[in-house]
């Protein structure tokens, strides 16, 4: 007899609904569990498999659950049973990243100060049992078939595992088990730069009309030769980029282009370029190659010093010059490793003369996101100083080959590329089905925001994501909890054609319309430099506060910051009335509300007034409103919060 992977000692049940305990044995045999007293029965399947359904049961434990088949003299005991409050926590990166991750970009010199401090703080507030804080984490398996067992094992809170755990949902599991006093178990699935496609079933993906020529081509990768499915690993990507058309090949730095790694070249008609960021949100080049240029002023004192450049990463490959020289590279061809690699460059001391200097990087990005991210310095090696080079470089596009939408090309598909199609559902989902959860938290959508159209799209492919996991583990109304996308990259008051924007709205709309969906916004907490903003914290602490408000109905938790309800016209402003809007307040005047009239150009709002739970907003270049935006960029400013010191999200609103 084998029971599933999730029944292991020290693992925690779903309190109050009837609990699944399924496995498998020899075909036809009776099989009978048991837990505090309470029993349930069935017989094997012709192939062996059995599902048992136990009674409900209140929170409490520890207890043994024991799973017998009398005439195999077979009996399985374990030991260690929690029952109480059961989460799943799913998505990309920003979901995957743990306690213990150092995945910054951006480095500080105390970064391992840093990560000891975020997890002495989570071990630190424990007021109640650590023991009853319980998490499994599911390992990475993209094999391409549907899986029935997973890697992992339920661990305990203790301060040495702490690292292992997901830090938002540690933060968010911490913040149940603080207001309702039971055991919570959270059972972590993620997988960074993953799409929501690649989480749904292959039935839900043919059943809808938007993803059904994705369903077509899942079943095309069974066509691949047996080398790819004999010699691929299931927990590494491997795409095969040279046979995707829109993937092109780094042709090499045209002679033309060494005059830009020269000291005395003219940028002056070059765009402005924030470093560290990407070249792509920063509207400069898509993929392709781009050169960024810095001048700095090398002082007397450092002329003829070892000194080198010490910067982030470059998104994908490099070529760095100091004064016209080569300098270091990282990264060729189709090389997917080198993005998030540090750079580190010695300059030779001949090289090092006082006066103006200038560092050029070309970065080529073959697909997916290009930029030079991070923080970048001259380091001075024999004395110890630095030069901070980060800010504003001048930056210019090379070649511009378009964006290669990789998640959606049928030849990138298969085995170990975890943006399959229905391949993490079957991975990575499927073998915790269905174990019995209150509900999901959900954190991804950054690799769903690769254009407007993709954004506009996420709407109706979340939701059928969603409604297929409630079918999947025979939970109709299970509650399903987002985040919306935190900012990313240079700040900006508004761009009308943000990715990320328009995923934010399709994030609201959906929590909007659907009863038993909601959302914590994390558009202010975000980090312009890094896609992995470091305050998992509070990130955690509201998706626990919506989670008690909406599924545990805890009248005090306040679940949101002020959600627009209805825009209506008054004469030549617009009244925006807003829920969760006690103590509403403005905290600065930046620009964020954009307004808009029959010709769709916009225009900041010039009055900006909180009244009660509206704000009325009126611009003089915009008589008649047509619409209204709000925080609309990738990373916009945010001004609007409530008495919780919650965020407003960003919307858009459209009037008659």
């Amino acid at each position: 007899m084998k029971l599933a992977s999730l029944f292991q000692d020290g693992a925690v049940l779903q309190r109050d609904m009837d609990i699944p305990v399924w496995g498998k044995s020899e075909p036809g045999v009776y099989i009978e569990a048991v837990l505090d007293g309470k029993s349930a029965a069935t017989r094997c399947s012709a192939d062996g498999s059995f599902m048992i359904y136990l009674p409900s049961h209140e929170a409490g434990g520890p207890y043994e659950l024991t799973v017998t088949i009398p005439e195999l003299n077979e009996t399985l005991v374990l030991k260690d049973i929690l029952i109480g409050e059961v989460w799943l926590a799913s998505g990309q990166s920003n979901m995957e990243y743990l306690l213990g991750s150092d995945w910054r970009i951006i480095q500080e010199d105390d970064d391992s100060e840093v990560l000891g401090r975020k997890q002495e703080k989570l071990f630190g507030e424990m007021v109640n049992d650590p023991d009853k804080l319980r998490f499994f984490n599911v390992e990475k398996n993209a094999s391409g078939t549907k899986e029935t067992s997973c890697k992992g094992s339920w661990c305990k809170m203790t301060a040495e595992n702490i690292p292992q755990c997901c830090a938002v949902g540690g933060w968010f599991s911490l913040g149940l088990q603080m207001h309702l006093d039971v055991p919570v178990g959270l059972i972590a699935s993620s997988w960074g730069g993953t799409i929501a496609e690649a989480w749904t079933s292959y039935e839900a993906l043919a059943a809808a009309a938007e993803t059904r020529n994705l369903a077509k081509m899942v079943r095309r990768i069974h066509w691949a030769g047996k080398d790819h499915w004999k010699n691929s690993v299931p927990d590494k990507v491997v795409i095969d980029f040279e046979k995707i058309d829109s993937v092109k090949a780094d042709p090499g730095i045209p002679e033309s282009s060494f005059e830009y790694t020269k000291v005395d070249f003219d940028d002056s008609d070059w765009q402005s370029m924030n470093v560290g960021g990407s070249w792509i949100k920063q509207h400069i080049n898509n993929n392709g190659s781009t050169w960024v240029r810095k001048s700095v002023d090398i002082p007397e004192s450092w002329s003829g010093c070892h000194i080198h450049l010490q910067g982030g990463a470059v998104d994908k490959h490099d070529i760095t010059f100091f004064n016209g020289v080569e300098i270091g590279r990282t990264g060729s061809g189709f090389d997917l490793e080198s993005y998030n690699i540090q750079r580190s460059y010695p300059i030779p001391p001949e090289l090092v003369k006082a006066g103006k200097a200038v560092v050029a990087i070309r970065g080529f990005a073959f697909a997916y996101d290009g930029g030079v991210n991070g923080k970048w310095k001259l380091v001075n090696d024999d004395n110890g100083e630095k030069i901070d080079l980060c800010g504003e470089w001048k930056a210019k596009a090379e070649y511009d080959f378009g964006m290669a939408n990789i998640s959606r090309i049928a030849g990138a598909f298969g085995r170990g590329n975890p943006n399959t199609p229905s391949i993490l559902f079957n991975g990575m989902i499927n073998p915790l089905l269905p174990y019995a959860l209150r509900g999901v938290i959900w954190y991804q959508g950054e690799s769903n925001a690769k254009s407007v159209k993709d954004a506009v799209a996420y709407r109706d492919i979340l939701q059928n994501m969603i409604d297929d996991w409630r079918r999947a583990f025979g939970n109709p109304d299970m509650p399903f909890i987002m985040v919306q996308l935190a900012g990313f990259g240079p700040k900006e008051a508004f761009f009308v054609d943000s990715p990320w924007a328009e995923l934010r709205e399709s994030q609201r709309l959906l929590a909007k319309n659907d009863p038993d969906t909601f959302m914590a916004t994390a558009i202010d907490i975000g980090e312009e430099e890094d896609i992995h903003p470091q305050n998992k914290f509070d990130v955690g602490k509201r998706l626990a506060m919506c989670a008690l408000h909406h599924v545990y109905d805890c009248a005090d938790a306040v679940p949101s910051g002020p959600e627009a309800v209805k825009a209506e016209v008054e004469g030549s402003a617009v009244r925006v009335t807003f829920k969760y809007a006690d103590g509403m307040k403005l905290i600065s005047e930046e620009p964020v509300f954009f307004l808009a009239g029959e010709d769709g150009k916009f225009f900041a709002a010039d009055k900006v007034e909180v009244d009660g739970e509206s704000v009325i907003l009126s611009a003089a270049a915009v008589p008649v409103v047509r619409e209204v935006r709000c925080s609309w960029a990738d990373f916009p400013s945010v001004t609007l919060y409530n008495a919780a010191g919650l965020p407003a999200s960003s919307f858009r609103m459209e009037l008659k």
